[in-house]
């Protein structure tokens, strides 16, 4: 391992996820799409290097595919991860390329939290990882956005839109509005303008902030469900710009 990304997982320890999948285009797109969710992936390729990561440096999780190579299915790697280090409480989960009862059934048994189905869809891993992980699991897609102009309450002085979901947004602006501020708001997409009324969830003054900014956290409490589905076109366009979105089952 490059003591680069040694460096950059260390210091995102909390975050570290471990992929373990033979084929190198299923690694780019599975580690693609941990850092679109902003967690620190690293990718290997064989059981061995899995097993000598996780006794030095220690995962959150660990995504693994059904069938690593020839010698090894997820069933052995997670045996030998268990016996090499047995304080490992990272939880696993297996990429199988079709539905195998039998050999899902022997991973839960191995200590796998859960298996999911080739193609993994952006929808399901989002929400998988979060249960899995987060003490506050998402149920949504929340990704980091190009300052997204916005409107509150029919007025746009210099507030963007940084964060978004298709439950709600996380918005900067020089305007500070306090908890529980029920506002209208409007975002302009590249291709159009979606609206909701929303409350204000949290807020941060200037003075809060490690930048100086001042902005707040949005909860949409009334929205179309036409906008609903153009915000989500927008983070699966976002979130599929250079990779592959289904990536090949092997």
């Amino acid at each position: 391992m490059e003591l680069k990304n040694i460096e950059q997982i260390t210091a995102r320890r909390q975050r570290f996820v471990l992929v373990v999948e033979s084929s190198e285009r299923n690694r780019r797109f599975l580690s693609t799409l941990l850092i679109q969710f902003e967690y620190a992936p690293y990718a290997v390729g064989t059981a061995k290097e899995a097993v000598d990561i996780v006794t030095v440096l220690k995962p959150v999780l660990i995504v693994t595919a059904g069938q690593i190579d020839a010698d090894c299915n997820a069933v052995g790697l997670i045996t030998s991860i268990k016996s090499a280090y047995p304080e490992c409480t990272a939880p696993f989960i297996v990429i199988i390329a079709h539905p195998e009862p039998t050999f899902e059934r022997e991973c839960l048994g191995a200590g796998a939290l859960t298996c999911l189905h080739a193609p993994v869809t952006f929808e399901n891993f989002y929400r998988v990882i979060q249960i899995a992980i987060e003490p506050i699991p998402r149920m949504t897609i929340r990704i980091s956005t190009d300052d997204l102009p916005a409107a509150i309450n029919g007025k746009r002085k210099d507030e963007c839109v940084q964060e978004i979901s298709d439950g709600g947004a996380y918005i900067r602006t020089s305007s500070f509005h306090p908890r529980d501020t029920k506002l209208q708001v409007k975002i302009t997409f590249p291709d159009c303008v979606i609206s909701a009324d929303a409350v204000v969830i949290y807020a941060k003054r200037s003075d809060e902030d490690k930048k100086g900014r001042t902005g707040m956290g949005l909860q949409f409490v009334s929205i179309s469900e036409e906008d609903q589905k153009r915000i989500r076109l927008f983070i699966r366009r976002e979130m599929s710009k250079g990779i592959n979105p289904t990536p090949p089952a092997r």
